[in-house]
């Protein structure tokens, strides 16, 4: 149960602490948003010039950079009321096929004897017709011992990253099939579908894994970047709140600033941003800290693929989304109507793109899920003479609840 009085005690016992934090990032954001005001007075050549032999550049400028005054591409369209916006939405979503992809995950529990996790992709697909064509549904996987259990340091052990690998491949081999489906059922010279994913494109995280880990991550990305070009389908890596720090990086690197550790790209950003304004289109050049290995964009490089990205203010409220490209996208002229979709699903989502939070939805496994799962898994058991054991302390839980 929580307990007010002792949060409070601990909050008020260090203050100073918070205090500090603010002071901190304050300093911060004053220096680099003084940068952002320099770094529009360049031209796309002039910074391009002053990043040449960066090792860590953060990001590199497009053509659009010289076409953004402020860095901001504003947004023609205003809206009296929501009615007119949900209006607009529906006029630019018409005949457009939109799909995203999300997982969940039931781990092992580690009170049972005998490993035993699933993994679940849902997706959703609209193809925003007159008569309301849309579809919904999940893939589940169940791992056994040999999925979950690695061998690390000449021992054997059940890693819980083998469950958010399968189902990361899981929700790339869902959405690269739904993206071989749009190309497949298109017209000539039928309406764009776009393909949603809810993460970066960049998966930096994955920098942080063993090699083991990270490489089949890695391919799994790859796998879907080349599906889309392939396809022809526009993939759009869609991150709500995101902490990126590239155009931060970029910003240090041109004007020798000091680190910052506390700014992020989306709060830099935002200021001046009216809903639908947008940053121009940068290309991603975010290296990787460890110097032994290649980080998952010179991978992502080395296999022909550049990420571009852009900041789409999507709500009035919150810093605006980072919105991940191929850069096949900008190339083929197509980033304005994606953008246009984004912003269409935002209007429909209230904020946030309503074909990822309809695949988000149907993609949930709640602890009851879970309950039923492992109940499920005993009954199996008993059937198959398995000599399941489940721990005392467990068995305790259960009773109480």
């Amino acid at each position: 149960m929580i307990q007010r009085e002792k949060i409070l005690s601990q909050l008020h016992e260090k203050k100073g602490r918070f205090v500090e934090f603010n002071t901190a990032f304050q300093r911060e954001a004053d220096v680099y948003e003084k940068g952002l005001e320099d770094l529009a007075e360049l031209t796309a050549a002039a910074l391009a010039e002053r990043l040449t032999g960066a090792d860590n550049p953060g990001a590199l400028p497009t053509e659009e950079f010289d076409a953004a005054r402020d860095l901001r591409l504003r947004y023609p369209e205003t809206f009296a009321n929501h009615q007119e916006a949900r209006t607009w939405a529906h006029a630019i979503l018409l005949g457009h096929t939109t799909f995203a992809v999300d997982g969940s995950q039931i781990d092992h529990d580690r009170n049972f004897n005998i490993p035993v996790a699933a993994v679940q992709a849902a997706w959703f697909e609209n193809h925003h017709a007159p008569e309301g064509r849309y579809a919904k549904d999940t893939v589940l996987e169940v791992l056994s011992p040999e999925e979950l259990i690695v061998e690390f340091d000449g021992a054997q052990q059940i890693s819980e990253q083998q469950v958010n690998l399968r189902r990361f491949e899981l929700e790339v081999e869902t959405l690269c099939g739904l993206m071989k489906k749009a190309a497949a059922e298109r017209t000539p010279g039928g309406r764009l579908p776009v393909a949603f994913f809810d993460s970066s494109l960049i998966i930096s995280f994955v920098d942080r894994l063993q090699d083991q880990m990270r490489d089949p991550h890695v391919e799994a990305l790859l796998k879907l970047l080349r599906c889309s070009e392939d396809a022809g389908i526009p993939l759009v890596g869609y991150v709500d709140a995101s902490d990126a720090r590239d155009l931060v990086k970029m910003i240090e690197r041109c004007f020798a600033l000091p680190r910052a550790d506390r700014i992020h790209d989306a709060a830099l950003v935002q200021r001046g941003m009216n809903w639908g304004d947008r940053t121009p289109l940068f290309v991603c050049a975010r290296r990787g800290a460890d110097q032994k290995r290649p980080g998952v964009l010179d991978l992502i490089e080395a296999d022909g693929h550049r990420i571009g990205f852009t900041y789409l203010k999507t709500t009035a409220a919150a810093p605006p989304a980072r919105i991940d490209v191929p850069m096949w996208v900008h190339e083929r002229g197509l980033l304005d109507e994606v953008l246009d979709l984004v912003r269409a699903e935002a209007i429909v989502g209230n904020g946030y793109p309503y074909v990822i939070e309809a695949a988000d939805a149907a993609a949930v496994l709640t602890a009851r899920d879970r309950d039923a799962f492992y109940a499920i898994f005993q009954h199996f058991a008993e059937e198959q003479g398995l000599r399941l054991r489940i721990t005392q302390k467990a068995a305790s839980k259960a009773r109480r609840r």
